[in-house]
């Protein structure tokens, strides 16, 4: 499933893609199961936090939904990568699991000018390499993670600065075109990862592979990438900050694309941890000895993204009858195991980072809106005969066809003609970065994550000129009130702006919600620490995972 969480090419979102992007994000990708999963269980519930581990664990086999195409910190655009990275290379700010903002590889800074960010750095900070980090290696990562001719996936959240430079040996200063609340933000990211400049220039355009990897800050260093095989991590000795030093000597990462393998990796323990739990295994997970998965919040939410606007997609009273038509509540029984919660809003509740009694307010409103199966085929039958209807699933994540499948149900009940046709997963992945590839199709799926607690890092993509904006819609009101809100400070003032924007966006939607999904990780038996939040794609989360037991608190 591709998910996408804050990589976009205005703004700074990450796509993830195929192994969950989107993103799909994405961010956050949540496996999906059979229409039979978890229905005759519990409802999962919520683990705020895991008990501290209480000692160091020697190796712990980690599996990933797919193999990563790249380690090179610009350039992951799903979440397998990015669990990866995120371990190795350390961005400027940290997240914590209540998104909140922290000091990092930058101590402190200051905003003496709404255009102007000055970030004091970390004295001491050793690369892996040996290199000690200044404010060059700083100043360079972030010019180039701006660089879209390097394939940056993060550009896009640097269209908004004027220059990045060194103003001192450990300060940089970032001068911003326009007034950007988001841009800070987007320092606790991807976005705002630090690589040695001295190994970087010398590695080249090989940046990222098995034979060139890179050289960063963080608790853990690459040691191998045996491709088709592993990638393994060892603790990095000289890691900055011994509070948060990994409590886990080796990090071993195994790639299994079939969900069916990957639960019975766990339940065998030939795999002891795990994000993206397959639904499917939700109930045999919690019965064996091998282990347990836990479930923490998301800023993210599953969503149906209309690529074509000139089919039978093209009427707005089309979209609002199928957006009105779904049963999301079967759906998330059906396609998440019961580890989701239906939505009916692109941001979902854990991007409200500020103002949530007026965000609340609004999703409310909004989910409240009378619905109707006579409502919805009068819609489509004031539209007119319709073209059929073309939307893309992959069987590679169990959730998607589950989802097609209800569009399509829901789609004849109401007088729509609805195909389905399913795509291999590579081929799937290339919909969210080619536009050829997506010619034919009027719908895909991806999961969209934001990496920071803010609604406007996810309606930006709504923008005419968003690359994330595959249908071309355009609404000026939307784009004038999306941007006002990305340069206004006052959080109260910035949330106004948002639920405008959102009530635009859903009365004209290209972006159809459909659940926000719990974040799943599976833990084996002797083994806690890691975050429940989903916040493993930004921060060194492996840091904190040792030996111990895993029990909800």
């Amino acid at each position: 499933m591709h998910f996408h969480p804050p990589v976009t090419r205005t703004t700074g979102r990450l796509l993830l893609a195929g192994s969950a992007a989107l993103a799909l994000v994405l961010t956050g990708c949540a496996g999906g199961g059979g229409a039979s999963a978890g229905s005759s269980a519990a409802a999962p519930t919520i683990t705020s936090a895991l008990p501290a581990a209480t000692g160091q664990a020697d190796k712990v086999v980690w599996g990933l939904t797919n193999e990563p195409s790249s380690l090179d910190p610009i350039k992951p655009s799903d979440f397998p990568p990015q669990q990866v990275v995120t371990n190795v290379c350390e961005s400027l700010l940290k997240l914590t699991p209540d998104m909140t903002i922290e000091p990092n590889l930058a101590l402190s800074w200051e905003n003496p000018a709404p255009t102007q960010w000055v970030y004091q750095l970390r004295p001491g900070v050793t690369f892996h390499g040996g290199g000690e980090m200044t404010a060059e290696d700083v100043a360079y990562s972030l010019n180039r993670a701006a660089n879209y001719d390097l394939g940056s996936m993060v550009a896009g959240a640097y269209d908004v600065v004027e220059t990045i430079e060194p103003t001192g040996p450990l300060e940089i200063t970032v001068t911003l075109k326009t007034p950007d609340v988001t841009f800070h933000q987007e320092m606790a990211t991807n976005t705002g990862r630090i690589v040695s400049k001295a190994t970087t220039e010398a590695q080249g355009d090989q940046v990222g592979t098995p034979n060139a990897l890179p050289d960063c800050t963080g608790p853990f260093e690459l040691s191998k990438w045996n491709p088709g095989e592993n990638i393994e991590l060892n603790k990095f000795d000289g890691y900055w900050d011994n509070a948060g030093a990994a409590q886990t000597d080796q990090l071993e990462f195994v790639f299994v694309r079939d969900a069916a393998a990957r639960v019975n990796g766990m339940l065998s323990g030939e795999i002891q941890g795990m994000w993206q739990v397959p639904s499917a295994g939700f109930t045999k997970l919690a019965q064996s000895p091998a282990g347990n998965v836990f479930f923490g919040e998301t800023s993210g939410g599953f969503i149906g993204m209309v690529t074509n606007l000139d089919g039978g997609l093209k009427d707005t009273r089309v979209r609002q009858a199928l957006a009105m038509a779904v049963d999301r509540e079967g759906i998330v029984k059906a396609a998440a195991g019961g580890a989701a919660a239906p939505l009916y809003t692109v941001a979902s509740s854990g991007s409200w980072g500020y103002a949530k009694d007026q965000f609340a307010a609004a999703a409310t409103e909004i989910e409240d809106m009378p619905r109707s199966l006579e409502a919805a085929k009068q819609l489509v039958a004031d539209a007119g005969p319709q073209p059929t209807i073309t939307i893309a699933a992959t069987s590679a994540q169990p959730e998607i066809p589950i989802v097609a499948a209800e569009i399509q149900r829901a789609g004849k009940e109401i007088g729509l003609d609805i195909e389905i046709k399913t795509i291999p997963e590579d081929s799937y992945n290339a919909l969210y970065a080619d536009a050829a590839a997506r010619e034919g199709i009027d719908m895909i799926f991806s999961v969209w994550q934001t990496y920071y607690p803010d609604p406007v890092s996810v309606y930006t993509y709504l923008q005419s000129d968003n690359f994330y904006n595959f249908a071309g819609w355009k609404n000026d009101e939307f784009d004038a009130l999306i941007s006002e809100a990305r340069q206004t400070a006052d959080n109260d003032a910035r949330a106004e702006l948002l639920i405008q924007a959102q009530s635009i966006a859903n009365e004209d939607p290209t972006w159809i919600p459909f659940f926000q999904p719990f974040n799943s990780v599976f833990l084996g038996t002797g083994l806690t620490g890691v975050p429940t939040a989903a916040i493993q794609h930004n921060v060194p989360w492996a840091a904190t995972l040792g030996a111990g037991e895993a029990v909800a608190p």
